[in-house]
């Protein structure tokens, strides 16, 4: 294939995936992510006792992990709330209040890629007389799970004259999460109140009515995925894979995923650009498959594993990756620089045409004309700039590592589905699918980023030395742009925890 015709069928793969994401409803997964398990406690403060309403939702891959306990809403519900109760602990001027399980129910909804989300309600109650005083209130329950956490307080005949948490759910219960505060979810598991007897009657906000688990729509792609796999048949397993190759393009077009990386590390390159995107992109697909098969492994295999945990390590290995290798392609060009110091050349004209070259960084050599004078030629040097073969073969893993090392939930999600329906093997070839739509898209973004800086240095070539001042000035700009990326992933997630 020339690298025109392989340029038409990349731009026509391009094309074919804005138009599948234009038709698409943009994904929208659980809202606080398909790894988090969230929490709500509402306490209603009574003069003969205290009445606590406890709301737990998990998400689709917590909700995988139940097993076949979350196809057992009953048995679910009462483990649960059984284990919940024994992390939640309230006094009342100092003395502790038992509490016991009054009611408790198990229900499960839609969620991403087709999976349930779970939503389990305990209701508790304390039977102790509670007068003037300190109340508190402490949920020590799934101490390293990652999600919401919400208290509220309302008195019943009694009055809060202090609080410090509020008398009304921003959250519904769990069932409608404030947008603006997906990003940094609420993290509350103790309250601390000052009560007197006397004050109106009160009750604790909502009924589960109506409410909806996963607070969120399944997304459109990740949805007629899972729909053809359980669908069956060789057509629909092949629509599949069309379908999870589509969202892994779509997915990787998102904020994130390494585009700036990609595009910043082929205007490097100085060999083509083609083959390193393929390269590239292949140790993408690897790197992604591979991870998403280790954590499907680790989820599947232990219910108390959080994976949620380890994304924020992930993410950070990410950063050290991009960071390191901003740091190599600056000291190659240093390296570079310094060999181009070391060489020098010069032509004669004296009716014979020879040159000499000492030394192997030049930019300019004697050619001999045709009619035996001496012409001088520009010359680009590809071996000054084009890194050792081992070289770029280390590039291309990192590459393939910040574009894979973190896996996709989405992808995770279809793996998971198609083992639920007995079509692991499925599952497997759509991960692969998904890896590879991400590397469609990052390749395309970054050789659509090396072919306007060819152009920009080819224009900056006719005009003598100041072609090479801008091809350097693009090269160490590309070279200290992904180091400021790896900065920039490193400290948002160390702030983030």
């Amino acid at each position: 294939m020339t690298r025109r015709a392989g340029l038409r069928v990349l731009l026509l793969l391009a094309a074919t995936i804005v138009c599948l994401a234009s038709t698409a409803v943009p994904a929208s997964a659980h809202p606080l992510g398909n790894f988090t398990v969230n929490r709500y406690t509402g306490i209603l403060v009574s003069p003969d006792g205290f009445t606590v309403d406890h709301v737990i939702d998990l998400a689709e891959i917590p909700t995988a992990q139940l097993g076949d306990l979350a196809d057992d809403p009953s048995r679910l519900a009462d483990r649960e709330c059984t284990s919940a109760q024994s992390g939640l602990a309230l006094t009342a001027s100092g003395q502790p209040a038992a509490l016991t399980l009054v009611d408790a129910s198990a229900r499960s909804a839609d969620g991403e890629g087709g999976l349930p989300t779970t939503r389990i309600v305990c209701s508790y109650a304390a039977d102790v007389e509670i007068g003037a005083g300190e109340v508190t209130f402490e949920d020590t329950t799934a101490p390293g799970s990652v999600g919401w956490r919400e208290v509220v307080a309302v008195g019943d005949r009694m009055t809060l004259s202090t609080t410090d948490v509020p008398a009304e759910s921003i959250s519904n219960r769990l069932s409608s999460y404030p947008q603006d505060l997906l990003q940094s979810p609420l993290s509350v598991s103790s309250a601390t109140l000052t009560v007197a007897p006397g004050g109106p009657a009160g009750t604790l906000p909502g009924t589960d009515r109506g409410a909806d688990p996963s607070g969120a729509e399944p997304g459109w792609l990740s949805a007629r995925a899972t729909a053809l796999v359980d669908d069956g048949g060789w057509l629909a397993a092949a629509l599949a894979l069309l379908v999870a190759l589509a969202l892994g393009a779509t997915h990787a077009l998102s904020p994130g995923h390494g585009k700036t990386v990609m595009a910043f590390y082929l205007t490097q390159r100085g060999d083509s650009s083609w083959r390193a995107a393929l390269s590239v992109g292949g140790a993408v697909t690897a790197a992604h498959t591979g991870s998403v098969l280790v954590l499907g492994l680790a989820v599947s295999l232990s219910s108390s594993f959080v994976p949620a945990r380890i994304y924020p390590w992930l993410t950070v290995a990410t950063g050290l990756l991009i960071l390191g290798l901003g740091l190599y392609l600056l000291l190659r060009l240093r390296v570079d620089g310094d060999s181009h110091s070391h060489g020098h050349g010069h032509g004669h004209g004296h009716g014979h045409g020879h040159g000499h070259g000492h030394g192997h960084g030049h930019d300019e050599h004697a050619a001999p004309s045709p009619a035996g004078g001496t012409t001088t030629a520009v010359a680009e040097h590809t071996h000054a700039t084009t890194p050792a073969p081992s070289s770029r073969r280390g590039g291309v893993w990192v590459m393939g590592l910040v574009g894979g090392l973190v896996p996709s939930p989405s992808a995770l999600l279809l793996l998971l589905a198609a083992v639920a329906v007995g079509r692991a093997w499925l599952g497997l070839f759509l991960v692969l699918a998904f890896g590879i739509g991400m590397a469609a898209s990052l390749a395309t973004v970054g050789l659509l980023a090396r072919g306007m800086v060819v152009r920009l240095e080819t224009a900056a070539l006719r005009r003598g030395h100041l072609g090479t001042q801008v091809r350097l000035f693009l090269r160490y700009g590309a070279a200290l742009g992904i180091c400021a990326v790896g900065v920039g992933v490193i400290v948002k997630t160390l702030i983030q925890q």
